[in-house]
């Protein structure tokens, strides 16, 4: 018997690796929304962006996912979009570390105040999310592989073990 994606460790992994995924999320978002207000610049945006997307489309994805879990298909919604996501992460880590790390802490970078320590959460916490993403894709891809047991492997009886099989169950035979 199939026991799902959900209950099979790997399955268990991914979900786990996607609750810290949205939660680093929503700490970049928190972090990013706050300096969009004094810098517009498309390092700051894009990471916003991704921010806000990430639980929004892996709340659509998992839906998608849960909906179609009887088909032979139901990981493939998880798996197409932990590849994109994975990469827009990678994309805003890069964003986030070119944008801060060319500059001093003495630089007075958003809202003319010293925050670094903004600065470094920001850049940590989405490189978080990225690895998150991409061990939520190890682990969906590392399920897609393993052997299922989706069918018993039943011996198909001759006539002979058929029918004594019936007469026994019938109570004609001794067991």
């Amino acid at each position: 018997m199939n026991m799902g994606f959900f209950k099979h460790p790997c399955g268990a992994i991914s979900t786990i690796a996607h609750i810290i995924q949205c939660i680093s999320s929503l700490i970049v978002l928190g972090i990013t929304a706050w300096a969009v207000r004094g810098t517009k610049t498309l390092t700051v945006i894009f990471p916003l962006v991704v921010a806000v997307l990430t639980p929004i489309v892996y709340g659509i994805t998992l839906s998608t996912s849960c909906i179609t879990r009887r088909r032979r298909w139901h990981v493939l919604p998880l798996l197409v979009t932990d590849a994109a996501i994975s990469y827009l992460w990678l994309t805003a880590f890069i964003f986030l570390a070119l944008n801060f790390n060319n500059v001093s802490c003495s630089v007075h970078l958003w809202n003319r105040q010293t925050v670094c320590s903004r600065k470094y959460s920001a850049e940590a916490f989405s490189f978080i999310a990225f690895l998150a993403t991409l061990t939520a894709l190890a682990f969906e891809i590392l399920y897609t592989y393993l052997p299922k047991n989706d069918t018993a492997v039943r011996e198909k009886p001759n006539g002979v073990t058929h029918l004594e099989n019936n007469l026994r169950g019938a109570g004609v035979m001794s067991p």
